[in-house]
């Protein structure tokens, strides 16, 4: 063996033997945090977890298998995967946050109406948080808040808001203050993974007819009310409804008003057609 080839491996040997040492006092470093924040929950929430590892390439830190209680309360909650990608550590609001929980665990041996449609007695949700705080502007841009399960879809949420004081000393008074807080945009998103189909199914077999019927029959409800309808915005949500029912894949609500909204403008609105015209509401399938 020459001595380039011996250096070589001898040097991937060392770089190897770091790699492991260095991930382990990343999560030890890790897990010791974690085990703080866990600390400040005792009064409200037992939490439990098996391990902690660090990604030194992204710095992401993975707690897996975790269980939740609440205190006095023999029902758990049982948790996959927690994936940390990034936290503000310096405040004590974090003032930006990105996390996964993979694997919730529910429970729905007891719930009939959703065994009917093909569940097991475990679904498995998954979620994933990103939100921005800019304290000079006091804006929040919440980035995704996504919640979903195989087999079923998921349910995405982003918006943006301003005149949001997240100064811990001022929390009490933020309880008096929201209607002043400002609306720019928000999204709401739902993607599915058969559950419409499993719905049109579930009726078939209760109606004794073929899926294919079940469907065309809502179709064709859908298209007399728009033909009857004189609402110009009602015809096209029942028409993208109906593209929705059709082909289900995605639907979205979409919020632009021309100009920020204070929450308390919005809430005082109780015509459905003027909050939809100052909400400048968007539907599409």
């Amino acid at each position: 063996m020459k001595k380039t080839q011996i250096i070589g491996i001898g040097a991937a040997i060392i770089i190897g033997f770091a790699y492991v040492g260095t991930k382990m006092y990343a999560s030890s470093i890790a897990e010791e945090k974690i085990d703080i924040a866990i600390a400040n929950l005792v009064n409200y929430v037992d939490v439990d977890y098996r391990n902690v590892s660090v990604d030194l390439l992204g710095f992401d830190v993975h707690v897996s298998d975790i269980v939740v209680s609440a205190i006095n309360s023999k029902d758990k909650i049982n948790i996959d995967e927690i994936v940390v990608f990034d936290v503000d550590k310096e405040s004590d609001i974090p003032f930006f946050l990105h996390i996964a929980l993979n694997g919730i665990q529910i429970p729905i041996d007891q719930i009939e109406a959703v065994k009917k449609l093909g569940y097991n007695d475990y679904m498995l949700l998954n979620a994933d948080i990103e939100y921005d705080y800019n304290k000079n502007e006091k804006e929040i841009v919440l980035n995704r808040i996504q919640v979903g399960a195989d087999g079923v879809g998921d349910i995405e949420i982003s918006l943006r808001l301003s005149n949001i004081d997240l100064n811990p000393e001022n929390l009490l008074a933020f309880l008096f203050t929201y209607p002043q807080i400002m609306l720019h945009n928000a999204t709401i998103m739902y993607r599915d993974d058969s559950f419409i189909e499993r719905l049109m199914k579930l009726q078939a077999e209760n109606q004794d007819r073929d899926v294919t019927q079940v469907k065309d029959d809502i179709i064709t409800i859908i298209e007399h009310t728009i033909e009857d309808e004189e609402d110009e915005f009602t015809k096209n949500v029942l028409t993208e409804i109906r593209k929705f029912i059709n082909a289900p894949e995605e639907f979205s609500i979409s919020i632009e008003p021309i100009k920020p909204l204070p929450l308390g403008r919005i809430m005082r609105t109780k015509n459905p057609k003027d909050l939809i015209k100052i909400l400048n509401i968007r539907i599409q399938s």
